[in-house]
């Protein structure tokens, strides 16, 4: 491999480990933080009212660890991509991803570009009619 390519999978690697170890620390500090706080809610006689709150919030605690779970999923599927030696080539044109846009999004699958015309437009035109 060449040594230019060797130290953009370190940087790669460096990058992807970080964010992983930020995500698990972020989710662990939230399921732990929802769990006293609803745990102290629930010892308070509470009406009808107070307690559909305390579901919807529990329901929002899971949500975002939802959310957290998905990002870790990609992020091992960026790691398997790592041991490949395919991490951070857009999926769609074969060019390298800018480490910038892994640096923001780690676990990125396309480059910039591909993502706008996988995503298409965000508003439609507006109509001249």
């Amino acid at each position: 491999m060449p040594e230019e390519k060797k130290s953009r999978q370190e940087r790669l690697r460096s990058i992807l480990l970080e964010e992983k170890r930020r995500l698990w620390s972020e989710l662990r500090r939230e399921l732990f933080r929802n769990q006293e706080k609803l745990q102290s809610q629930f010892d308070i006689p509470q009406d009808i009212g107070d307690l559909s709150m305390l579901d919807v919030l529990s329901d929002t605690g899971i949500a975002l660890a939802d959310v957290m779970r998905e990002r870790l999923t990609r992020m091992e599927e960026a790691e398997k991509k790592l041991a490949e030696g395919t991490a951070g080539i857009c999926d769609d044109c074969g060019e390298e991803i800018d480490e910038d846009r892994l640096r923001v999004l780690p676990y990125a699958i396309r480059c910039v570009s591909c993502q706008e015309k996988h995503e298409g437009l965000s508003f439609p035109p507006k109509s001249t009619i």
